[in-house]
Parts: structure tokens; C-alpha cells; sequence
């Protein structure tokens, strides 16, 4: 059957999906005539004719029933046994300390292994005919909805079958929001899903539902990437403690040290090349070509890839830093210890710690977006986009901005093959006075297959992956081609070279005097000039605003609702409410004021009963005020400090004196 004469709920639909829906129709409307037929039974349509098969085993309507039935024998949900991914941190594990007292003190409360309520999403891998989704949609399992189907014609013979226009309405009246993922392949569908998470809220995926409705490698592939992406969902914007850091490590570089500042403001194009140097196990093969070609190429030394260039006689032009951590300086005083740093400009984020920053004569710095620091000690200086997660994406962003546009990467490798090790062979994590921990090896975490530069399959991880698709997206944004001289990870759109097979037609011996017109063209400040410009007093006031209108919050919620998704969803109204006067404290705190309620829902939503739940919501309010206004008040003794120019922070933030006082 095709829409030659559609019938008149075919065209109530086409008329619902203009009204509710009308992006997804635009998506939907090329494939209004199908290839496949409709197969009627007894005058109900009963199946899709793909042409040598059946979509469905035996007729549609029954067959669903009894898969609905057998679903919710045994549920598929993606769920957690513990509150290890609340993005856990000094501040919110005492907060989870106060819960597990209280909760061993009520031994009698009936807990279940999946939330019970406020359950955020169900994920339906694929529509076919349609007739299973009006029963989940009336069951209101979730809050979300998100419909995947990878063959766009197939939802349009669902509209000869079901009547959307009723589950648009229905959707409208239970409070349950719809979403359409359709003709795309496992990997952008992921995409769009984690796109969608980060819009919708990611507080409450724990416990969401995924019902696979017919099979094929597509769904399969789809809802696979999902166990996989989970942990990614989670990750938080950032941790108090850390956003503490990073502001102290800003003021601190901002006020000792004089330096360029790397912007977004478009720059005359160079004609060099430039090598952006990662420690994958490809760079051990790539030395010899680097070395033929480094009279004729800017070197970005990305992290502990400087250490390998030195000891294999190769010294960068730049090296670059994202990192904060008191390793890092450690590692670098090694190199310069051994090797000298004398000129090699360090080109770092802001927040690079200030005992690193010291250590070299020429500092370029930059801000990194979503750091508190990048927007209260910036000056207004934009933040550089596509500059992480790891520094090698941050070198390339880097390059991109100083006007670079023939890239090639030597050891990005973001990951690794099956039988092959995690870094190049000189790597200081091979190194015998490199202290390792155990749960945060280099090697920790590559449970991601995907496919390689040069053909077949390697192993990465999260973070890696994420790294290669945001080159793929400096690409995109900026307009240019990344030559991938990787051994490793696929990154969609750079070109796959082998190292030997590197030609460059430039003159020799001119990155100094490339470097040195750059140099004069940033923007550049003695120590303590751009900090003259900052005014954190407001801030630092702005604090007291902050805890007066949390008081507020935490009194009426415990007097209004007892969900926590309703608190969420009041917590972030007063998140835009209060932003514009009070970004400072919210920039700072706000990582962990929103993991901290996932961590409170995490536990909620698994009591029971409405009485108990109740009862620990208002327990749980109570000793997140405490914790919230502790990291208010110690944010403000910061910025106050910080607004007085002073020569040495207070160490605040710390959760240990909070207990001792």
C-alpha cells in the first residue's frame, strides 16, 4: 500500500504531525511514497512487506500485545547499583555520609533496585506499525518519550495504522513530552539521544526504560551505544572543588606572570604547517618523519608528549597544557631538569597551575569554556571553543585560532588496538618514578570499539572518544582539514596519511620569525594588568543574594512539593531567575549543586512509599541547604579576597576544616 489515496486517519495524521511535530514531518514528508506495502488481515494491518520478507514474525497487533506483556515481566532498564556516577566529590560525599546515616537509622523502609517515580526518559527503538506505542505512552513510564526509528517510511505506514494525532493530545495531557529520532544510523541516533539528554536534564536517566520493538542490527547497534554512553550523560559541568582550583590557578598566573592571550578574534593566515604531537603508540613509528620535517613545521607538544620529543632529540616551538594537576609540574620540572625549557613557549589554559606556568620564559594563555574562571577573570575574552577534553584538541584549537590551517596530528591516536599499548614507548607513564594509581592507569577504560584510522576496529575510551569527535567538530566550525597521521581512532573528516607519506614544499628555518609576528599580534599584558580591569566586588556581594533566595527555595519546596522532580525543575528556574545577578557563585558551586540533587534522587526515588519518600526528601533538603550555603559563603570569602587584590588566596572550599569547625 502506498499514500497514492491515503486514508482519512493518514491524512488526520499528516495534519497532527504538521501541528505537533512539524520538523519531524519535514523529515518524514520525502517518504510519503514507500517502497514497502501494508499487509491486511481480517481488514487490520497486520504487517510491512519489505519485499522478500516480513517486518514482523506473524501479525502486528496481537504479536505486540504479547511482547508488551512479556516486557514488563522483566523490564529493561538502564539503572545503577550504587551512587558512583552523581559525579561524586568531597562536598557531595558528605552529603552521602549524612544519607546513609539516616537512612540505616529507618531499616524498616522498602527499597527497590529502579526508582519507583520520577523516572526521566523511555527510549522505544523503533515505531514499525506503531500499535506498542499508544500502551507505553498510557502506562507513563517517563517524562520523556524518545521515539527511534532508523527507516523514516516505516513511521509513515504507522500513520495508516495508529492515530497520532490521539497520542500528540495524550502526550499533551499526561505531561509527557515526545521525541522523534528518525533515519539516522546507531552512532548519530547516540548522538542526538546524548543532545537531547543534555536539553531535557540528566538527573534522572537512572531508571529510564528501553523497549526494543522489532529486531534489527540498527536498534540493536543503537541501544548497545546507550549501555555505553550512559556514563558520559552523567558527567558534570564540574566539580565545586575543582571550579575553586581553577579560579585560584587564574588569579594566580594573571597576577604573577606576564603573558599573550590567545583569542578568537580572526587572524592573517600562515603558511606553514603545523605538527600537533600527542603519546599514542603511533608516535613511536612517526619519529623519524617528524625529525625530516621539523625545520619546515611549527611543533605543538601536546602534555607528556614533550618529554618523549626531547629525549629523542626533537625540541617543540610550543608546547601546550590543559591540565591543573601537581603530577603535571612534577613531569615538567623533570623535562627541564634534563633537558632545558629555555625557548619553548608554553601555550596553556588559564588555569594551568601557576608552579608550571613559572617555568617557562614565554607564556600564551587561553580560557577554556565552561570554567568559572573564563567567566569571571577573563576580561570579556571570549572563551576558545573545540579546546577539549584532552590537550591535543586544545593544540589544534589553539593553531586553528592563530591562523593555521594546514594541521597534521602525530600520535593523537585516541585509542588504541586490541594487542597494542596505551602511549608511545617513552611515555612517562612507563617510567619507574612514575607513581600510577591503580584506578586511574593510562590504560583504564578503553571498553569502546570503533572503527580505526587505516581500516578496522581499535579500542578507546569515553574521554577519547569525545576527543575525536570534537576534532571532527573544530572542522566543522572553523572550515578546515585535519591530515591524521594517527595510527588509532577514526576521526570523521581528517584525512588518514601514513607518515611516510608526508611531503611539505615550504622554505626552511622560518617558525621563528612566524612565531614572533604572532607573538606582537596578541594581545599582551604585564603581570596584574588585566586583573585591574576585573571588579569582583558585585560578585563576592552577590553571594549573600544567592543564599538569601536558597533559604527561600529549600522553605517553600519542603512546604510545597515532595518530589524531586519537582525540585529539580524549581532549582533550575531559580537557576535562570538568579543568573544574571548571581553567575559568580552559580559559575562556581553550580556542578555540585545539581549532582548533589541526582545523588538525593538517586536514594529518593527508590523508597517505596509515598510517606517515607517524604519524609527523606525533607532530610535531604535540609542537609543540601547546609552543604550549598557552606560553598556559598566560602566562594565569597574568595572573591572578596580576590576583588582586594590580594597577594595569597585563603584556602577555601576545603570539606575537612567545614567538619572540624
Amino acid at each position: 500500500m502506498t499514500t497514492d489515496a491515503p486514508s482519512p486517519l493518514y491524512r488526520r495524521n499528516r495534519k497532527a504531525f504538521r501541528k505537533y511535530a512539524e520538523r519531524v514531518w519535514a523529515q518524514l514528508e520525502p517518504f510519503e511514497k514507500t517502497v514497502s506495502t501494508l499487509v491486511f488481515e481480517d481488514g487490520a494491518a497486520a504487517n510491512i512487506d519489505l519485499g522478500e520478507t516480513h517486518l514482523y514474525p506473524e501479525a502486528a497487533g496481537p504479536w505486540t500485545g504479547r511482547q508488551i506483556d512479556s516486557y514488563f515481566e522483566e523490564p529493561d532498564r538502564l539503572g545503577f547499583s550504587g551512587p558512583g556516577h552523581c559525579n561524586l566529590s568531597p562536598v557531595s560525599v558528605e552529603v552521602l555520609s549524612d544519607i546513609k546515616d539516616y537512612v540505616l537509622e529507618k531499616r524498616r523502609w522498602k527499597m527497590s533496585p529502579y526508582p519507583v517515580t520520577d523516572v526521566g526518559y523511555t527510549f522505544i527503538f523503533g515505531i514499525g506499525l506503531g500499535y506498542h506505542v499508544p500502551e507505553l505512552l498510557r502506562r507513563k513510564l517517563a517524562r520523556h518519550i524518545i521515539l527511534i526509528e532508523p527507516v523514516p517510511e516505516f513511521v509513515i505506514q504507522s500513520m495508516h495504522v495508529i492515530d497520532w494525532g490521539r497520542i500528540f493530545r495524550q502526550a499533551d495531557k499526561l505531561g509527557v513530552h515526545l521525541h522523534f529520532i528518525v533515519g539516522h544510523d546507531p552512532v548519530r541516533t547516540i548522538e542526538i539521544v546524548e543532545v537531547l539528554i543534555r536539553g531535557c536534564g540528566t538527573t534522572f536517566i537512572d531508571g529510564s526504560y528501553a523497549y526494543v520493538h522489532y529486531y534489527s542490527w540498527a536498534l540493536k547497534e543503537a541501544r548497545t551505544l546507550l549501555n555505553e554512553k550512559i556514563k558520559v550523560f552523567y558527567l558534570s559541568s564540574g566539580f565545586f572543588e575543582d571550579e575553586i582550583l581553577m579560579m585560584r590557578n587564574t588569579y594566580g598566573n594573571l597576577r604573577r606572570f606576564s603573558f599573550n592571550l590567545v583569542t578568537r578574534r580572526a587572524r592573517r593566515e600562515r603558511d606553514l604547517p603545523v605538527f600537533v604531537i600527542g603519546s599514542g603508540p603511533s608516535l613511536d613509528r612517526a619519529l623519524p618523519v617528524i625529525e625530516k620535517w621539523r625545520d619546515r613545521a611549527i611543533i605543538f607538544s601536546c602534555g607528556t608528549s614533550l618529554g618523549i620529543l626531547l629525549k629523542n632529540g626533537i625540541r617543540p616551538h610550543l608546547h601546550v597544557e590543559n591540565e591543573n594537576t601537581l603530577p603535571l609540574v612534577k613531569n615538567l620540572e623533570g623535562f627541564r631538569d634534563e633537558y632545558g625549557l629555555e625557548g619553548i613557549r608554553l601555550v596553556a589554559s588559564s588555569t594551568l597551575r601557576p608552579e608550571a606556568s613559572r617555568l617557562f620564559d614565554k607564556r600564551w594563555f587561553y580560557y577554556r569554556a565552561p570554567l568559572s574562571s573564563s567567566t569571571l577573570l577573563s576580561g570579556g575574552t571570549e572563551p576558545l571553543p573545540y579546546a577539549e577534553p584532552l590537550v591535543a584538541n586544545a593544540a589544534s584549537a589553539v593553531s586553528t585560532y592563530l591562523g593555521f590551517t594546514d594541521i597534521y596530528l602525530f600520535g593523537v591516536d585516541c585509542g588504541r588496538h586490541f594487542e597494542g599499548e596505551h602511549h608511545s614507548k617513552d611515555a612517562i607513564y612507563y617510567d619507574d618514578s612514575f607513581d600510577i594509581d591503580p584506578n586511574d592507569r593510562p590504560d583504564a577504560g578503553f571498553e569502546r570499539v570503533v572503527p580505526g584510522s587505516f581500516g578496522g576496529q581499535v579500542l578507546t575510551t569515553w574521554s577519547m572518544d569525545l576527543s575525536r569527535r570534537m576534532f571532527k567538530a573544530l572542522m566543522g566550525g572553523c572550515g578546515i582539514v585535519l591530515t591524521n597521521c594517527s595510527d588509532g581512532a577514526r576521526i570523521d573528516g581528517a584525512l588518514p596519511k601514513v607518515p611516510a607519506a608526508v611531503r611539505l614544499d615550504v622554505p626552511i628555518g622560518r617558525q621563528e620569525d612566524v612565531l614572533s609576528q604572532i607573538e606582537r599580534d596578541l594581545p599582551f599584558y604585564e603581570a596584574g594588568d588585566m586583573l585591574a580591569g576585573i571588579d569582583l566586588h558585585q560578585d563576592a556581594e552577590a553571594c549573600d543574594r544567592f543564599m538569601e533566595g536558597f533559604n527561600k527555595l529549600i522553605d517553600s519546596a519542603k512546604a510545597e512539593i515532595e518530589s524531586f522532580w519537582d525540585f529539580d525543575q524549581r532549582l533550575e528556574t531559580f537557576w535562570h531567575d538568579e543568573f544574571a545577578d548571581c553567575k559568580g557563585v552559580l559559575k562556581i558551586i553550580g556542578g555540585t549543586l545539581a549532582s548533589t540533587v541526582r545523588l538525593g534522587a538517586f536514594v529518593g526515588t527508590r523508597i517505596k512509599y509515598g510517606r517515607s519518600r517524604k519524609r527523606f526528601f525533607d532530610f535531604f533538603l535540609e542537609t543540601y541547604r547546609d552543604s550549598c550555603l557552606w560553598m556559598a559563603r566560602e566562594t565569597k570569602v574568595m572573591l572578596e579576597e580576590m576583588s582586594e587584590g590580594r597577594e595569597e588566596i585563603s584556602e577555601v572550599g576545603d570539606v575537612a576544616k567545614k567538619k572540624a569547625a
